[in-house]
């Protein structure tokens, strides 16, 4: 059996079929990310928008392998690190990838502490932080960045919800509005 991977570009989905016209931007300091993301671009995508240096998020941009350029390092603005992409919210896009970054160490990890037995198939984890899964009914406790996203990009999660089948979120039932902290918590106050 032969397995078919498929790269697409972190900032619009895209498909990159020529990896040769793979580029990567490794955001290196940022001020909600404690490590370094690596994210896989097409150049068309990013080279127009990479600004002088000014400000708050570095980043380290790796032209393609066959262009034979240098690796580019870049500080910006946090407003233009999240103008980088047109299609999603770049905190998410930086918390998915450290996320995926994660669990190919770990799974790494495993492989090499196996040594010479079989590769069981497991399930692989959900990451409902991840704004493709965010809101979606686990049993999991709801983390902070899930709860944050799906606040601030209801109608988004919602739709997505709807169309993929699952329940949408009700911030007027008081379960889901408390679960995702949708309405502030009303304390009586005496007069």
């Amino acid at each position: 059996m032969a397995t078919k991977q498929i790269k697409v570009s972190d900032l619009t989905g895209e498909e990159i079929r020529d990896t040769e016209n793979l580029a990567r931007i490794v955001v290196e300091e940022h001020p909600t990310i404690d490590d370094s993301v690596t994210l896989e671009v097409l150049p068309e995508e990013i080279e127009d928008k990479l600004p002088e240096v000014e400000g708050y998020v570095r980043i380290s941009y790796y032209p393609p392998s066959g262009d034979g350029g240098d690796v580019q390092e870049f500080v910006m603005t946090l407003e233009q690190f999240n103008n980088l992409s047109d299609e999603w919210d770049m905190q998410a896009v930086l918390e998915s990838a450290l996320a995926l970054q994660a669990e190919e160490e770990r799974s790494r990890r495993g492989r090499q502490g196996r040594r010479g037995r079989g590769e069981g198939a497991r399930r692989p984890r959900v990451d409902y932080s991840d704004p493709m899964h965010a809101g979606e009914p686990h049993r999991g406790r709801i983390t902070d960045t899930e709860r944050d996203y799906v606040r601030e990009n209801l109608s988004e999660v919602n739709a997505r919800l709807e169309r993929d089948g699952y329940r949408t979120i009700d911030p007027s039932d008081p379960d889901m509005s408390e679960r995702y902290g949708l309405t502030p918590v009303e304390t009586a106050k005496e007069l």
